[in-house]
């Protein structure tokens, strides 16, 4: 019985990295459509130029269907882990490597970084890094059988 409560329950751990990502890939969806809408108060309200409106102007299908994996499997993947289901680990794997290989496209074929700046491209390292970590949290959580 007491192992059954606390599987329903969840370590605090799981909840706190569940609603982290789910805002921040929640935020990412609002980014996906703001910029591939190219809303110039969104642009301006975050002092991007003409660059990266140019940028985001015929955006190649691979890069875009790549996003679009990471984005969707990355609001999916903290779902199913606040619902304790395994498939968690996969979504979470799928969003990963989906950033990995657009972040290694954007970067080294796009000039990604001198188009968005130090700033921003670290900032995207660093939601893939944490996206790499949210695969190994979820993978763990399975190992545990808090997922099912």
């Amino acid at each position: 019985m007491n192992i059954e409560k606390h599987r329903f329950r969840g370590p605090w751990s799981l909840w706190f990295i569940g609603i982290l990502f789910l805002f921040l890939y929640a935020y990412g969806v609002y980014d996906f459509v703001m910029m591939l809408g190219h809303n110039v108060e969104y642009y301006s309200s975050n002092n991007y130029g003409d660059e990266v409106f140019e940028y985001f102007t015929d955006y190649p299908v691979l890069t875009l269907m790549l996003w679009i994996i990471n984005i969707v499997s990355g609001v999916i993947a903290p779902i199913l882990l606040l619902f304790r289901s395994r498939w968690a680990v996969m979504m979470a794997l799928i969003s990963a490597i989906s950033i990995l290989i657009l972040q290694f496209i954007t970067f080294a074929f796009m000039n990604r970084w001198n188009v968005f700046g130090p700033w921003v491209s670290l900032f995207d390292i660093a939601i893939m890094l944490m996206t790499f970590g949210l695969f190994v949290y979820c993978k763990a959580m399975a190992k545990r059988d808090v997922l099912i």
